[in-house]
């Protein structure tokens, strides 16, 4: 083995204790059937600021009554500073927890009677009391289409650079530094959409892998934000110049219907209110 890969066990020792000791607590609890690792830990990408992915089948007259123990799980698992339950489907209950040495941890929990497939980027089977685990089908492709969202990124992006001049009009630097930064947002959706990456299902905390060269060298041409309104309307422009060809270029690509009227409207608006030309 290299000492590149020892140093890569080494970083990522703490999860795989964790990842242990989860295994340990779970298996004794009779309501988790089947439990998987899921996350970058399966994928073989973790680093030392990974978190640990976990997925857990458990009997279906537990999973009816989650709102009443899934807290009393978490706390078997590991003892918390934090732990929430999101809003999510109703075939799932999406938990994450933060441990007192800073550990992050999710644990997704469905119906051991629930085999629908799923969309994952990887699972390993950690556990499976019951023999059940074929039954699941957690990393199909459903033949995803990354660019589903592809419209609604480039739509929301024109929307957001045509709300400036009500930004200027207010004197509103506080509103137009959270614009700017959802404009950066959707700047970096884009980016992983021209790779195929939908950052719906991939890259929400780890971006610069996933982007190539040009790309990590176009990132030097975003402008810094200071608390300014010549820093907000500077930004807006500059954004709009590096994003919106490419956008194009990208609908284009992938037969998608590029919102030509939308985009001529707003730099008409932005023309007509501020002299500003995109």
């Amino acid at each position: 083995m290299s000492s590149a890969d020892n140093t890569g066990e080494s970083e990522i020792a703490p999860l795989t204790a964790f990842v242990e000791q989860a295994t340990t607590i779970l298996s004794t609890d009779e309501r988790v059937r089947v439990l998987w690792l899921t996350g970058s830990l399966a994928t073989g990408t973790a680093d030392s600021q990974s978190d640990v992915d976990l997925r857990a089948a458990v009997r279906e007259e537990s999973f009816a009554t989650m709102s009443e123990w899934w807290s009393e799980l978490i706390e078997q698992v590991a003892p918390t500073v934090w732990k929430h339950r999101w809003p999510g489907p109703p075939d799932e209950a999406i938990l994450s927890a933060i441990t007192s040495h800073y550990l992050r941890f999710d644990v997704v929990i469905h119906s051991a009677t629930d085999t629908r497939p799923r969309m994952l980027e990887a699972a390993r089977l950690i556990f499976d009391k019951d023999g059940i685990a074929e039954q699941f089908l957690l990393t199909s492709s459903l033949q995803h289409d990354p660019f589903t969202g592809l419209s609604f990124i480039v739509e929301e992006f024109i929307r957001l650079l045509g709300m400036l001049p009500i930004v200027v009009d207010r004197d509103d630097v506080p509103i137009g530094m959270e614009g700017q930064l959802g404009l950066h947002s959707l700047f970096i959706s884009l980016l992983l959409l021209e790779n195929g990456v939908d950052r719906t299902t991939t890259g929400k905390r780890h971006v610069a892998a996933l982007l190539n060269d040009e790309q990590r060298a176009i990132q030097a041409q975003m402008p810094p934000l200071a608390p300014t309104m010549e820093s907000i309307i500077q930004g807006r422009a500059t954004y709009g110049r590096l994003f919106l060809p490419r956008a194009r270029q990208l609908m284009e690509k992938q037969g998608y219907s590029y919102p030509e009227a939308f985009e001529q409207a707003i730099r008409r608006y932005l023309l007509e209110t501020l002299g500003l030309t995109i």
